[in-house]
């Protein structure tokens, strides 16, 4: 209590020694000399300062400046989220444009740094286009861009990418977005078009924006059953990357849908090889059924549904019991923060626990990432708040600081927990419609064997036949894959070298 005292004494002493004509001294002059702190570099002193004239009624006619001022105090003290408050504030409600345009600068670089441009989204009544700062005026129609391709408003969308400059580090993503956006509305050409143009931007094979441009232009042109052009992109996409799984993945649709049943068999091999072990991917189980189907491997397909079935029937079972016990999904956000912390993922025990493919699954959710990502930013401005002075944290500036942070930490882990709950509704409803695909299977399955007995017996059943008889390969194993010699490795140069050289029985 005596260090507070003393701590509040000294300030007032402060503040007099500056202004020895306090007693006379007008609350504009009043207000400079607390900017001219600010601008002298003491921004603890000043930040309290002008937090306290914000809060009084004799500066309500400068509360735009001061709301301004402060925000720039905050941003020094690398306090982002306390200072987009002071920015939207000015942005709502500043009605002679005086500090409005520069509070939209100031605020699109905090959103920058928290890398989350869904704030923009609700203030898209208050910002005009003619009050863009010219030097982000390309960011700002990013930013809108998006919040209108989200909301499924394609045309207006395209309308704010194509005023983004060339020269603009988002002029690649508005390229991604705007032929997202042709793609939406079935327009497949001019989409596959934009997706060319932007896979021809790098010369880096392995660059993300060329990647993610021969990904979207593989989709598109199997959107356009275009499949053999569809193929040939895929196959393109190399193995060091992010996208190569789910290449292959997508690429055995393709396969199946052009009668290519060994490619796909050998994409499979590839996809449920040890390298993937956490990966969820029951869809490939049951597309790689499907294809034994079709080739009257019965044996193989009813191994691979049974391999279903034991992974994934426990699976839905865990997410049913996770439905029923969670209603906030708290338990799994901190845990995934804390992995993200490099501290490693420990899910609690019991009916909150959750099976690595799910959490795979929830992982690469785009939505959830970046709650999470938002959510370390805040606790690294957490962080700041907490090595400041006590004397700064216990006054009325700090503690409504951390009332502030500390709401905005629980909204946005709520915000992630609804994100789980989505997840895991998702892969209940998916696993729950493989599951009876796989009933389907297995009734077709005693159908075929039924046919083959039915012309065994009359004499009617064909030798079998190879798939692909004009290949040869010294390896093979049982199931009839060729393959590398394995020695107990899982290596990424053997993933999607594999071809299945089996038989098939149907006629």
């Amino acid at each position: 209590m005596m260090n507070k005292n003393l701590f509040k004494l000294k300030l007032i002493l402060l503040v007099f020694l500056s202004f020895p004509s306090f007693a006379k001294i007008s609350p504009s002059e009043y207000l400079k000399k607390v900017t001219k702190i600010i601008e002298n570099g003491n921004y603890v002193l000043g930040s309290r300062e002008l937090y306290r004239l914000s809060r009084g009624s004799l500066y309500k006619h400068k509360i735009i400046q001061i709301k301004y001022t402060l925000g720039i105090a905050f941003l020094e003290m690398r306090l982002y989220h306390l200072a987009s408050l002071q920015f939207v504030y000015i942005i709502r409600r500043d009605k002679k444009g005086k500090y409005k345009s520069k509070s939209i600068e100031k605020l699109s670089l905090i959103l920058d740094h928290f890398g989350d441009d869904s704030l923009f989204c609700s203030l898209s009544k208050d910002i005009k286009e003619y009050e863009y700062p010219s030097n982000v005026s390309s960011r700002m129609h990013f930013y809108f861009g998006k919040c209108a391709f989200y909301k499924k408003q394609y045309a207006k969308a395209r309308f704010h990418f194509r005023k983004i400059n060339s020269n603009s580090p988002d002029s690649n993503k508005a390229i991604y977005y705007r032929a997202l956006s042709y793609a939406e509305e079935n327009q497949v050409s001019r989409s596959a078009d934009l997706f060319r143009e932007l896979s021809d931007t790098s010369t880096n094979v392995t660059a993300t924006n060329r990647v993610a441009a021969l990904m979207g232009l593989a989709r598109v042109l199997y959107q356009g059953e275009q499949f053999e052009d569809s193929i040939k992109i895929y196959r393109s996409i190399p193995k060091d990357t992010p996208y190569f799984y789910d290449s292959l993945l997508e690429n055995s649709w393709n396969y199946l849908r052009s009668g290519k049943f060994r490619s796909a068999l050998s994409n499979f091999q590839s996809l449920h090889s040890p390298f993937y072990n956490n990966r969820y991917q029951p869809e490939s189980l049951i597309l790689r059924a499907f294809i034994y189907l079709y080739i009257c491997k019965y044996y193989e397909l009813e191994k691979v549904l049974d391999f279903f079935k034991v992974v994934y029937k426990p699976v839905l079972k865990d997410i049913e019991r996770s439905l029923s016990y969670n209603s906030s999904y708290l338990d799994y956000v901190k845990a995934i923060l804390d992995s993200k912390k490099g501290n490693g993922l420990r899910l609690s025990s019991g009916a909150s626990n959750l099976p690595a493919v799910v959490v795979d699954r929830i992982t690469r959710n785009d939505r959830f990432n970046s709650k999470i990502a938002y959510l370390l930013k805040l606790k690294e401005e957490k962080d700041v708040l907490n090595s400041l002075a006590p004397e700064w944290k216990s006054d009325r500036v700090g503690r409504n600081a951390f009332y502030m942070i500390n709401r905005r930490i629980d909204s946005t882990q709520k915000l992630a927990g609804k994100e789980v709950k989505k997840v895991l509704l998702e892969v209940r409803d998916e696993l729950k419609r493989l599951s009876l695909s796989e009933k389907y299977l297995r009734y077709d399955v005693l159908k075929g064997k039924r046919e083959i007995l039915k012309k065994k017996i009359s004499n009617k059943y064909l030798e079998q036949i190879q798939i692909d008889e004009e290949t040869s390969r010294s390896f093979y194993i049982q199931n009839g894959y060729e393959y590398w010699l394995f020695k107990g490795e899982a290596w990424l140069d053997e993933i999607g070298n594999y071809h299945y050289l089996g038989q098939q029985n149907c006629e």
